[in-house]
């Protein structure tokens, strides 16, 4: 639970998500690895979301924002998704990690 924890948070933190986004992915990355109909993107994308809500003008700066890569993180829909994937990323890869330290306690 700590390792996937840990790095679902550690996508948000590069992500630079919202604190409670932050802690949202620590939370919840573990509760959703075992479900799979709901990642921890989709739950750290909403509480994103609701934290730091778009704007019209940066869905209208989107396409240019997001060609720069200052641009992911300054405007707040690429940041959304910025942190959906990287949170993602982190439970994906911990959920590999975690697994491989069982079968080296169970095999080894």
């Amino acid at each position: 639970m700590l390792i996937n924890g840990s790095f679902s948070a550690l996508g948000a933190l590069i992500a630079l998500g919202h604190p409670l986004t932050i802690a949202a992915a620590f939370l919840g990355a573990p509760l959703t690895s075992l479900n799979p109909t709901i990642g921890v993107g989709f739950v750290t994308a909403g509480v994103e979301l609701y934290f730091r809500r778009p704007t019209v003008g940066d869905f209208s700066r989107l396409r240019s924002d997001v060609s720069h890569w200052r641009g992911w993180w300054r405007n707040r829909v690429a940041r959304t998704l910025l942190v959906f994937l990287l949170s993602s990323l982190g439970s994906a890869i911990a959920t590999w990690v975690a697994g491989l330290r069982i079968a080296g306690q169970l095999f080894g």
